[in-house]
């Protein structure tokens, strides 16, 4: 005689897209120190042009810089905005401009490449801490004309820095679309223009 025994366990059916989700959204408590931290920004018009000096500390996750190890390009974009100030109103957009940089690793030579993508102008580096450090020094860069600018108003000034997840390659994306951990962006810093 077979006697049939139902098993103590339950049996609950779980879907392997739900799993996969669940663990790429999970937050990952070490990538919390990670990100973008703008330290000091201003600017002072020079010869008719407001130009901006800025320090910017980049921490990249463990899997944006894996990603650059194995010969992913980063690019770390750079967004600005001027805008008038007004009592009543929102405040009036003045400019706005983004500059970009790629940061690449060459697995070769073990040197690490930071090109600033609007002038072409491209350095070197022996380590990822020092193209990081390169990458932070924003100097003299012309934001606006003065002619853009009345002289009666007032004018805020707001930086942010963050990873062009866009500029990923495509199958890569996605991943970093869902992934806390590969949100590697500063909050803004605003500041008045003087």
């Amino acid at each position: 005689m077979h006697v049939s025994r139902k098993s103590d366990v339950l049996a609950v059916p779980v879907s392997l897209p739900i799993i996969l989700f669940m663990l790429l959204c999970a937050p990952v408590l070490a990538d919390n120190q990670k990100g973008i931290i703008i330290r000091h920004a201003n600017g002072l018009i020079v010869n008719g042009v407001y130009r901006v000096d800025a320090e910017i500390d980049y921490q990249l996750s463990e899997e944006a810089t894996q990603a650059l190890l194995h010969g992913v390009s980063l690019q770390m974009d750079i967004e600005f905005q001027v805008k008038m100030k007004r009592p009543w109103l929102w405040n009036k957009m003045i400019k706005e401009s983004v500059l970009s940089y790629r940061l690449e690793h060459h697995p070769l030579s073990g040197n690490f490449l930071v090109t600033n993508l609007a002038t072409g102008e491209r350095d070197q580096f022996q380590n990822l801490a020092g193209a990081l450090e390169n990458l932070g020094k924003i100097s003299n860069y012309p934001l606006v004309t003065e002619d853009r600018l009345q002289p009666d108003k007032n004018y805020l000034v707001e930086i942010r820095a963050r990873l062009n997840k866009q500029a990923l390659p495509a199958p890569l994306r996605p991943l970093a679309y869902l992934s806390s951990r590969w949100h590697v962006a500063s909050p803004g810093y605003e500041w008045m223009m003087q």
